[in-house]
């Protein structure tokens, strides 16, 4: 009895849930096919001019090297307008046709897919020079070169997303007025969130969040100020690493999303992106060169204008100051050694990862490489943008078009480089790099990593090459959909670990098909997670977990979720299967319980879309079979209630731990506030010396006026706690 009242004593740590993630669309089962691909291609000569009669025995195409045959060669020009067919002339009426005479000329009509120009003006992080540049350039493109068949769209790219300032239109005064209030949202600081529907497709799914491995590193600095100072030095490196990839993932996700959008379009498209250059982190590299594939596939030319001007020095500045921390960093960990010690600082942890984001740290190069990836061009640091602009469209309207099949139909994930060569003297071409050679997805190009995921998924029997867990745990209903969170851990010591002379390394890469009853994709959850430890620390990477956590949406239904994890170094990989039903939720709802493995700080800002962080800490679930302390010794639990609104009751909860159908603690009610969203959530820890080895379940209680609402999870507990 005396034991049982030691044990009511827990904490209730008290904190905010974020806010709902736009639904998205759903998307068909994933085929693969070969396919003719099609090339979009401008020529000019030397003095910029578009070269027009060109032969197709004058042009050559490549793919990796390999000559292509041609399929189809034609040249499309944009400046041949239908004309308006003749007013007919009255005649009388006659039965039968009168000898010599002509009959009325057919209407000329319109080619939509050749004639009509798409232009989607994207503005990002504008600066004052670049916004004055672009609201001219754009009021006089739409005042004198807004052509009849020529549709305009407008969108402001911010720290919050992609919105859609104008749908598309040919209306000059609505372009002109569209952009005066992007300008003003971007002076302002006001660009708000990616509106799907406005767009008219859904986005991107889940494919955000980092990679977190359990091992710690060692607290670093020393006595002193000089240890104070090296500590903070450490931390800025930190902090920089992450402002960078949570920039460039806020940046580069939602451009992916609306080059994806753009697919759905016919024709040529160009895309008018102003920006002051754009952040690339080595997490994010695929990211941007998936959406050069992609733009290829979606027929889509980026031309883009660094608004900073020519800023080179600057950008290659912080190129070599990254370069040099690197060194200094490695350099250290290697004196650290000599002397004997092991301890490693955050910086030395990242030396790599700081050495890799510097070769991408040129902001203005990445604008570049996007630019010519796609057949586009970085336009040239001028006051005076309307050559370059008109130039920029007319390579929509006016261009060469072949298509050929692919010699090489593997469908292997890998790069093909095009090269279009073409004999006539001084002839210049533009045109696209190549593309990744993947399956689609709705149309759409998947991650170059997805094919091996994709591929374990369709084979049977399932393969079991190493152990990984997953779990989907309910949060937020809504009147719609319901919130979910997806998590997976792959125990490292499963995986291939490789070395070289500093680093210890694991890759491994997931991805999750949701389908529907009917077996149709409705979501994809997907992630590639390379990471790498000090190789003085390998030991404890092997002991550690590769831990991933995603959000997504689901209507009311049931679902089957195929996962399927692959280790990048052997190419080993496992599928797991599962099913899951969500239920139409109204009134006073709760989220799962789960067994939290451990919660961390975040580094720069919070995700509002995930339900696993709140104010300012992340927290993981734990899959393993066995449940281990905290670095204090606790074992912790995580849940939330929805109150309905607006909520004229208080919330109360208390938690339960049950051993073989008896209870042996239960702890007081208390009151739970409410965050800004109307959520009551709780991290309830207790102390894990208090339970033997064994099997549990934690029951977690939730009260409502005249509701209440229980979850349980089960854990076992290990005898070396």
């Amino acid at each position: 009895m005396q034991a049982r009242k030691s044990m009511r004593h827990f904490c209730f740590f008290l904190i905010a849930l974020p806010l709902l993630l736009p639904a998205q669309a759903p998307e068909p089962t994933i085929r693969s096919t070969t396919s003719e691909v099609l090339l979009d291609f401008v020529v000019r000569d030397k003095h910029a001019n578009v070269i027009r009669d060109l032969r197709p025995e004058e042009v050559q195409i490549f793919e990796d090297g390999a000559q292509q045959k041609q399929r189809f060669f034609q040249f499309i020009d944009g400046h041949t307008n239908a004309q308006p067919s003749p007013e007919p002339v009255p005649t009388a009426p006659a039965t039968a046709a009168t000898p010599g005479a002509k009959e009325p000329a057919p209407p000329t009509t319109m080619n939509e897919l050749r004639d009509m120009s798409v232009v989607s003006v994207v503005l990002g992080n504008l600066d004052p020079r670049g916004r004055e540049l672009t609201l001219r350039a754009m009021r006089d493109f739409a005042k004198n070169d807004l052509g009849p068949n020529t549709f305009v769209g407008v969108f402001t790219l911010g720290m919050a997303g992609l919105r859609t300032v104008q749908p598309y239109t040919n209306d000059a005064s609505q372009v002109s007025a569209a952009m005066e209030r992007a300008v003003s949202n971007a002076l302002a600081g006001q660009f708000t969130a990616i509106d799907s529907n406005a767009l008219g497709f859904g986005g991107l799914g889940a494919i955000t969040g980092r990679a977190v491995v359990t091992p710690q590193f060692a607290p670093y600095g020393g006595e002193g100020s000089g240890g104070a100072a090296a500590a903070m030095a450490a931390t800025g490196w930190v902090q920089e690493m992450d402002e960078v990839y949570m920039g460039s993932m806020q940046y580069l996700a939602p451009l992916r999303s609306l080059v994806d959008a753009q697919a759905q379009i016919p024709g040529r498209k160009v895309m008018l992106l102003f920006s002051a250059g754009i952040l690339v982190h080595t997490d994010t590299v695929e990211l941007l060169h998936s959406i050069i594939s992609a733009a290829n596939r979606a027929n889509i030319s980026i031309y883009a204008l660094d608004t900073r001007g020519i800023t080179s020095g600057s950008t290659l500045g912080d190129s070599r100051r990254r370069l040099q921390e690197a060194a200094n960093s490695s350099m250290n960990m290697q004196l650290s050694r000599i002397n004997g010690n092991s301890e490693v600082t955050a910086d030395q942890a990242l030396s790599s990862e700081i050495a890799e984001t510097s070769i991408h740290s040129d902001t203005r190069g990445n604008m570049e490489e996007l630019a010519d990836g796609t057949g586009g061009a970085l336009l040239p640091d001028t006051l005076d943008l309307r050559e370059p602009i008109r130039e920029a469209i007319e390579s929509s309207r006016t261009h060469y078009e072949l298509t050929y099949t692919p010699a090489n139909t593997s469908l292997d994930g890998k790069f093909r480089k095009i090269e279009i060569k073409v004999s006539r003297p001084g002839a210049k071409v533009f045109a696209r790099s190549g593309y990744y050679a993947v399956p689609l997805v709705n149309g759409r190009q998947v991650y170059p990593f997805e094919v091996a995921t994709l591929k374990a998924i369709n084979i049977r029997p399932d393969l079991h090459q190493f152990n990984f867990h997953t779990t989907t745990l309910e949060f937020r209903p809504g009147a719609v959909r319901n919130q979910y969170a997806f998590i997976f851990q792959a125990p490292t010591r499963d995986l291939i670990v490789t070395t070289d002379q500093q680093w210890a390394k694991v890759h491994v890469c997931v991805t999750a098909l949701i389908k529907d009853g009917k077996g149709e994709v409705v979501d994809k959850i997907s992630k590639d997670i390379p990471y790498e430890v000090p190789l003085a620390r390998k030991a404890e990477l092997q002991q550690g977990t590769v831990s991933f956590t995603a959000p997504f949406f689901l209507p009311p239904g049931h679902y089957t979720i195929d996962t399927a994890s692959v280790d990048r170094q052997s190419m080993k990989a496992s599928v797991s299967r599962s099913a899951l039903d969500v239920a139409q939720n109204s009134g006073f709802a709760m989220s799962d319980v789960t067994v939290v493995r451990r919660v961390d700080a975040i580094q720069g800002d919070s995700n509002p879309l995930d339900p696993l962080q709140a104010r300012g800490a992340k927290v993981t679930p734990e899959l393993s079979d066995f449940v281990s302390p905290d670095a204090k010794g606790n074992l912790s639990f995580y849940a939330v209630a929805y109150p309905p609104a607006p909520v004229n009751a208080p919330v109360d909860a208390h938690i339960e731990i049950w051993r073989n159908n008896q209870l042996l603690m239960r702890s007081p009610a208390s009151q739970v506030p409410l965050d800004a969203t109307g959520a009551a959530s709780i991290l309830a820890s207790l102390p894990a010396a208090k339970f033997p080895a064994g099997n549990y379940e934690a029951r977690i209680s939730f009260q409502h006026s005249d509701k209440k609402l229980t979850k349980t999870v089960s854990f076992a507990l290990s005898g070396q706690h």
